[in-house]
């Protein structure tokens, strides 16, 4: 129970400081900046049960403390908080995408692994994609 409590603050408390973040520094810098900063190289563990658990739960927090939140924080807020933790806590090559469809005009960012959505939450065919992690993180280079 108390590890899940201090998911949930360590979830919250991302949040706060990501909306701190793009208030100050702007969309595009906040992008450019978490994709170059988290970039390395990694290499194509197993991932074991206990690990998909983890990443399961923290997602599950995380939605929750999107709701909680008192300003919208949506799928842009999940993917870049979802993007940190997925390459600094668990080591795997994730990609943020941001993709846009023309009619009914939407965006919608995602998390991709492999090139296969990290979640099947949405179908994201219909989006062109417009802005990746990968043109900016170092091993695309």
């Amino acid at each position: 129970m108390f590890k899940k409590v201090k998911l949930f603050l360590y979830s919250y408390t991302s949040l706060v400081l990501l909306d701190l973040k793009l208030l100050s520094k702007g969309f595009t810098k906040t992008f450019e900046n978490y994709s170059t900063k988290y970039s390395k190289n990694f290499s194509h563990k197993h991932v074991s049960e206990e690990v998909v658990e983890d990443i399961e739960n923290f997602f599950l927090l995380l939605n929750i403390a999107c709701a909680w939140y008192p300003k919208k924080a949506d799928c842009i807020e999940k993917t870049l908080i979802g993007y940190k933790v997925m390459r600094k806590k668990f080591a795997l090559p994730v990609e943020m995408v941001i993709g846009v469809r023309k009619f009914p005009f939407e965006a919608h960012a995602w998390l991709k692994i492999d090139q296969q959505n990290l979640f099947q939450e949405e179908e994201t065919s219909q989006y062109k994609v417009i802005i990746s992690s990968n043109s900016y993180s170092k091993e695309q280079r």
